[in-house]
Order: C-alpha cells, then structure tokens, then sequence
C-alpha cells in the first residue's frame, strides 16, 4: 500500500483486513490473485476508485463522502477493486509485464462488458460486507421505478445511458443480471463463464458464447429474462399513495427540484438539475420562480437555507494537481444577492446555519479520515472545533435543533450505521438505535421528534422517531421513494418524492406527519442476492499485527516497464499513423513516464527511433525526447526555375518542453491557464546529395513560447458548447541563437462562445491571427478555414469562424449490436481568411452533421461521427463543393 504520511493509522487499519479481502475478491473463480499496489489518495475528496493494468494498480480516493451509506466507504471500495483484480487474473492473468500488459487490459475489456465486471464487483461488495449496494433500495430505485411506470427500457438504454430519459446506471443494471444468474444457476456460473472465456480469449463474441455454454442464454436474452423476473416481483408489492406535489413543473426533460425548503416568508426554495442546464438554486413564491444562484460542482446535491442566508458546499481543485481537491463552504446573501466563500482548500461538508445566522455548523474529514464537527463564525470565518468523534465514526448530514442546543446526524463507523443525537453545550453524543447497516438520510428535527429516510421494508420512505415514546412511525408511503425532510414554519414536512423524471418537491401535512407505527428490522437484506442468507463474519482481529512501512519514492519504479504498443500515442489518435513498437513504462504515481520506441514512416520510407520522458511530479512539466529520424527533402536544379532534385538525411532532434497546466472551478465558471516552453536541438547527417549548396546541418535551440487563458461556463450534459466562454493563446517562435537561420512566427488564437436561440444552441466565434517570417514562412500556427487544401492561398495572416451549433434529436436507437445512437447534432458555418481583403464574404460556409453513440455495447468510448459539406467561394477552387467526414472518440 501506497499512502500519504498523514493517513498512517488508517491504513494500518485498512491493511489488517486486506487479507481477508483477497480471498473474498476471489470468491466463485477458482483463481488466486498476484501481488498488486494499493495506492490511496487521501488528498482528493471525491469518492472513486479504480484497477487497471498497465501499470498494474489499485487507486483509491479513501476520503468519505457526504453521501448517505449502509458500511464504512473506504473497505467496502477495496473490496469492490479487488475484485476487479480477480477478474484480470482470472481472464489475462497469464499476460503480463514488462511486455503485454496493455494487451491483457485490451482483452479484458474487449471481451467482458462492463455491466458484467461492474454488476459482479458489486455483488462481491454486497456478499462479503455488512452493506453493499445490493442491499440499498436507492440503488436500484431508478430501475424499480421505470420498470413500474411503463419505462420498459431497451438492454442498450439501461447500460448506455440517455440524454432525454432517466435510466440506471450499468452498475444496476448489471448488478441485477449478474444476481438473476446466480439466483438461476447458483454462484458456480461465474468461475464457468470466465474460464470457458479464459481458454477461448481470441475467439470472437467470446463472453456471449461462454455465457451461452452456460446457460443456454446471450446477454440480451439474459437482459429480458431479468427484467421479467424483476417485474413480476415487484408488481407483486403495493404501490404508494399519490404525493402532493408543491411545483406544477412542465419539463421536456427529466428535472430534479432537490432539497425543497422553506423559511418564514413561505417561498420555496430548491435545488434545481436537468440535463438542459446547470445546477441551480431556485425561490419559488406566489407561483413566481426566481433563479438565485447557478452552483458549482457538488459531491452530492446539497443546500441549507434561514430567513437570511443560504449556504452550500462546492467542489474545488488544486489548480496544477488534479488529485488534490478540496470542499468549500459557499453563502448567499438573500437580500443582496452577494456569495462569499466562508472557507478555502477545506474539506467541509453538508453547512447548515443557525437561525440567528452566527453559526455555520459543518462536518470536518481530515486527512486521517477522522470525522469532527466545527462551526464557522460567518462574521470573522474563524473555525472552531466542537466534537471531535472517535473509534472511526464518520458524521453525515447534521441537523440542528429549533433552539440551537443539539444536532442530529447519521453516523457510520465499523459497528455499522446510526443516527446521533449532539449536545452541543456539553459536547456528549448518543446513538439512537441499534448498530446496524440501515442506508439513513437527511435526519431533521420535528419538534422533539426526528424524521429521517430509511429503507424499512425494502423502498426509501420517511419516518417519525417519537423521542418520548421510544417508537418509530412511518409517514410516507412513496410508490418509488422519498428523500430529504424539511420543515416549514407551519409544521408541513417538505421532501423529495422520486418518479420516473426526477425528484419532486412534495408536502406532507401535520395529520400525515403522524404516521403509522412500525416494528423496524433495522438489518437491511439483500435486495435481489437469494443465495446471501446471513451477514459474513467479521474481519478476524488483527489488532496486534504490526506492519512495517518506509517512505516511498517514484524513483524506485521509474523503470517500471509494462507493455508494448504499436501506437507512438496510445491509440489517442489515428490521424498519420505509422506502424511501429513502443515499450512503455510508468510509475505507479505516474509522476514519470518513459517510452522507448521505432515506427516506420509509409510515405516517405523512412524508420525513426525515439526515447521520451514526462516527468510531472513538481510544478513544471517536463518533457524530454530524442528522435533519430529518416527525411526527404527537395532542392532546386541550378540556373532552373521548377526543376527540383529529391535527396534524403537523417537527423538527431533533441526537445525539452517546460508545461505549467493550470485549471480551476469557480462556481458555475471553469478556468484553464498557462505556460509553455519549448527549445529543441538538430543535427543533419548522411546526406544523399553530397554536392548541394548551402544545406543546413544545425539548428541549435529554436526558442517557443505559448501562454493561455480560458474561461467558460460550466456545460450541462445537453449542451453541445458552453453557454458563455472566452478563450485567448498566444505563442510566439524564434531562433536567437543562430547565424544561419532568422524568422519568427506571433500568432494569436482566440475562440468566444454565446449563447444560441434556443436552450442548448450556442454560437461560436474563433478569430485568429499570425505574422511570420523567415524560416517560419511555410508554417501555420492558426486553424485554417474549412476547404483550405481546395483553392490556392499563398499566405494566411488571419481567419475568423462563425459557427451556430444545435441539438437535432436524442433518438436513443439501437442498430442492432453494432451501434446505440443517442444524440444527433447539426451546425452552420462561415469561414473568412485574410479579412483586410475579403470585403465581408466568406471563403468558405457549409453545414455539419454528427451522432454521438456507442458501439458493440461498450459503455467507453463514446464515439462521434460527422460529415460537413463545404462550398468553396473562391475563384481559383477546383471544386465548389466539398464533402469531408471524420470518426472521433473520448473516455
């Protein structure tokens, strides 16, 4: 395990268990697992995780978040990865470093589909904890949800995803067919499929013919299977009672209206998300909606309003390292309309203010993972310390009492799950109810009473704990779920009741606040797993095992070879590709990277032989290479005006590059800025034409320098650019330290966004500028315009792009197994170059059209597709119109 010094005790703690977690990752494959590190980044904040080969590693972020839980975050997550280690060595274990990594990565994921390796991780996590997400019924309430509505989803949709409609995620929707399975033909079918997979690795369409070895049935009948299964018994059940809804919201789209709150003036206030635009936070009063604030990147949705303030946390970044993040505590003036950030590079979650708006109370997660609650005075944003909670307990979601004495909180620890009582004037805590792995949410005073979200009886609902009585009532009876209690000034419960578009803002009144009392189970079962009839054991105490730990240094994996590619840049682009072998190598840091390689250049028949390092551990980036590289090259006859001699070189080129990439968040606003630096070295030999005239053999250290700037707006998952952005990069080139050689090369790219007509339009406005000289005369630092290569242009000083980009359709179509359209786009355009001369005419306009989908059912990549036609106006064009395509792809 790889940790920084600061998480010292909790890794101790987490290492006594990894054992034990080994052989549980390993459950129902017949495999044993090679060595493999465990690196754990207690600086970023977010909760994730991932394996991966190439280099072999377990990541993870080990901070816990403030999204409710069932079990402690950090092993839980563990356990899940190493099963995703399993799966490797059961599939490509035989495939290893220092040369084929890469290619048993590539087999793993070409042949296993992602909801199969995601949805058996998590029943892995679920069999062998106290929780799991096979034992929340949130986890597969979109699922439930669409299934009960009408929503009868394609396999591809529920995997894939849509921009228009809710869908669950992969990991539920592999979860459930990995548990119908198992509950079919027991847990013996995936050691079954995966060795049958592991004796047949080339074979086309492998993981579906292994699967029908099996069981007689392909992924998508196993997919219908399933959810006639899951139909049939959740029709069975009793749908809930019809809400009363407080917003009459008419939506193309799915909307959520999250945390509905309410203070003295009786206005509404929510949390306001849609794939249509960005999060915002919205004032609803007398039927009038007004937009407050658009909020910033959130772990999980979250705000807390008075009659004065509104407060919320928001995600930030270190601006060089990506890894390190932060929470920050944001607040709202409502009569003027100022935000003032109370904290800064804190980790802060879930502030609620006091009534008289002096406090700002907040959980605190240090960078041992221990969990305490502060306030923030909002007048000075001093920070004080108020409990600081022991034996691993993580505090969630506070609440405070109407008179300010006491909080509320869920808390989750090693015993399991709970909800606390804090006094705050003698700094003594209770548990409410037995230790258990019941999923709570958002518990709040209701007079002396509590009311929380739990999941008795398998479906998310409210319920009043009668402090007095010592009894539990249940006061909703949500058809799908209900989350996120508030009270009103009148008494009302405001919450969330989940539908198939979104979380809807819904009232309870007084009488229905009352309740129906309930025996509570406080263990939750396993949701769908049939064959989990009892919690697993504990870990066994391994209190007095001691483990030795020294300090890390990326140097001793410097030269940590682990694959060959036959692409200089990993397959990031296809564009000029030359068949070659690389060998790659990374630190398990990835503070270096050293890559050793040969390719073959087609066109002009010529190999080269490079070494490159990126070393990015300090705040410059550093990037160091060598090529030795074949060249063609042509040289007019003398006394001739277009006769022309080809000759061929080789040449040494030495580069160093400096990089200082810099990105931020600040609220609805990303920021992206730098600097970059470049110098390279050439020298020529072996020239085939031993009688040329005034051949240059050296060029010593060119100089380049680039600085930019960009800022735009946060874009929702529907917008196709960003609302509003400007963006400026300047780079200069020269060669001051050579006789033989003059020129510089100034250019200015700037791109501006805006936005469009309708809701997801946008219009963009790319204006460029370049002056050149000498040696730098046949180079072009700026975009060109659409068409270049068709009509004659013997020098660009400038170029200007008009563009008007727009949505067309979020069809959702499946062809077949071969492709899964989600989105098709379309764009006008006009191109202008050398604008001094062009009397306002383009020299070039066209349309655009492109799809987004996936393939073969592969959750990554997304591929794009596109075709443009251009007319050429100008007079020396061979052609007036042109069509052009292009493939593109991202993780």
């Amino acid at each position: 395990m790889i940790y920084p010094s600061s998480f010292e005790s909790s890794a101790s703690l987490l290492a006594q268990q990894i054992d034990q977690m080994i052989v549980f990752s390993k459950a129902q494959l017949a495999s044993k697992p090679r060595k493999i590190s465990i690196i754990l980044h207690e600086n970023n904040i977010e909760q994730n995780g991932f394996a991966q080969l190439a280099p072999r590693k377990v990541e993870a972020f080990s901070t816990p978040g403030p999204a409710s839980d069932n079990v402690a975050w950090l092993p839980n997550l563990v356990q899940h990865e190493l099963r995703h280690v399993a799966q490797f060595d059961k599939l490509t274990g035989k495939i290893k470093g220092p040369f084929f990594e890469q290619l048993a990565l590539a087999l793993y994921g070409l042949h296993l589909p992602a909801w199969y390796f995601e949805g058996d991780a998590v029943s892995i996590e679920t069999e062998y904890s106290t929780g799991g997400r096979g034992r929340s019924s949130t986890f597969l309430m979109p699922l439930r949800t669409n299934i009960l509505s009408g929503r009868d989803y394609s396999f591809s949709k529920n995997i894939l995803g849509s921009f228009k409609d809710l869908t669950p995620s992969y990991y539920a929707t592999g979860y459930s067919m990995n548990t119908y399975l198992t509950n079919a033909f027991g847990y013996a079918v995936k050691e079954q499929i995966m060795e049958d997979m592991r004796r047949h690795l080339v074979r086309p369409f492998t993981f579906n013919r292994a699967l029908k070895k099996a069981t007689e049935l392909r992924a998508r009948k196993l997919y219908l299977a399933t959810m006639d299964s899951l139909k049939s018994q959740w029709k069975k059940e009793e749908i809930g009672e019809e809400p009363t809804l407080l917003l009459a919201r008419k939506s193309r789209y799915p909307t959520h209206d999250y945390l509905p709150q309410s203070n003295t003036s009786g206005a509404l206030f929510t949390l306001v998300s849609s794939p249509e635009f960005i999060p915002e936070i919205r004032k609803t009063n007398n039927g009038k909606e007004e937009i407050l604030v658009k909020i910033g990147y959130q772990l999980t949705p979250y705000f807390h309003v008075n009659d004065q303030f509104l407060v919320w946390d928001e995600l930030r970044k270190d601006a060089r390292y990506g890894k390190q993040t932060y929470n920050i505590i944001r607040i709202l003036d409502l009569k003027t309309g100022k935000t003032t950030d109370l904290s800064k590079n804190s980790r802060f979650y879930s502030p609620i203010i006091s009534a008289n708006s002096e406090k700002v109370y907040a959980v605190h997660v240090d960078e041992n993972n221990v969990s305490s609650l502060f306030y923030i005075d909002r007048f000075t944003k001093k920070q004080e310390k108020i409990i600081e909670f022991p034996d691993q307990i993580l505090i969630q979601q506070p609440s405070l009492r109407a008179d300010g004495r006491a909080l509320t909180a869920i808390a989750i620890g090693p015993k399991g799950t709970n909800i606390l009582e804090i006094d705050l004037e003698t700094k003594q805590w209770k548990a409410l109810f037995p230790w258990k792995n019941q999923e709570y949410q958002r518990p709040i005073y209701y007079g002396n009473d509590l009311v929380f979200k739990a999941q008795f009886g398998n479906i998310d609902n409210l319920f009043r704990y009668a402090t007095a009585e010592n009894k539990l009532y249940k006061i909703t009876d949500a058809a799908f779920g209900a989350f996120y209690p508030s009270t009103d000034s009148s008494g009302k419960i405001l919450y969330n009741d989940y539908q198939f578009d979104g979380y809807k803002a819904a009232v309870l009144d007084k009488i229905g606040a009352v309740g129906t009392p309930i025996s509570p189970d406080f263990e939750a079962k396993p949701t769908l797993d049939r064959n989990i009839n009892s919690l697993p054991e504990a870990f066994p105490d391994t209190a007095a095992q001691v483990f030795s730990s020294k300090k890390y240094s990326t140097w001793s994996d410097f030269f940590n070879f682990h694959s060959l590619s036959l692409s200089s840049n990993n397959f990031e682009s296809f564009d000029n590709y030359r068949p070659g072998i690389f060998w790659l190598a990374n630190d398990l840091l990835n503070t270096s990277q050293l890559k050793l390689g040969y390719e073959y250049d087609l066109e002009i028949e010529k190999s080269s032989y490079s070494a490159e390092l990126i070393y990015q551990k300090y705040y410059p980036k550093f990037t160091l290479a060598y090529t030795n590289r074949g060249q063609i090259d042509y040289a007019r006859k003398a006394n001739t005006q277009d006769e022309y001699l080809k000759f061929d070189f080789r040449e040494h080129v030495y580069t160093l590059d400096m990089a200082i990439p810099m990105s931020i968040y600040r609220g609805k606003t990303n920021y992206s800025y730098g600097l970059n630096i470049g110098t390279s070295y050439q020298k020529r030999y072996d020239l085939s034409l031993s009688s040329l005239q005034g051949f240059i053999d050296e060029i010593a250290f060119p100089l380049n320098y680039q600085v930019y700037f960009n800022r735009n707006q946060r874009r929702s998952q529907m917008d196709l650019i960003p609302k509003w952005g400007q963006n400026i990069n300047i780079l200069y080139r020269h060669v001051p330290f050579e006789k033989a050689l003059e020129g510089t090369l100034f250019a200015v790219r700037t791109n501006f966004y805006f936005p469009g007509f309708f809701r997801n339009h946008g219009f963009q406005a790319r204006l460029s500028y370049q002056h050149k000289d000498g040696r730098y005369m046949a180079s072009n630092d700026i975009p060109m315009v659409s068409g270049f290569a068709h009509f004659d242009s013997p020098k660009v000083e400038n170029t200007l792009l008009m563009n008007y980009r727009f949505p067309i359709a979020y069809p959702d179509w499946s062809v077949g197994n071969l492709a899964y359209i989600k989105r098709f786009h379309g764009y006008f355009f006009a191109d202008y170059q050398n604008l001094q001369d062009s009397n306002g005419a383009p020299v070039s306009f066209g349309l655009g059209l492109s799809a987004d989908f996936n393939m073969f059912k592969y959750v990554l990549p997304d591929f794009g597709v596109g075709a443009k036609l251009t007319y050429i106006n100008h007079p020396s064009a061979q052609g007036d119109l042109v069509p052009s395509f292009s493939l593109s792809y991202t993780y």
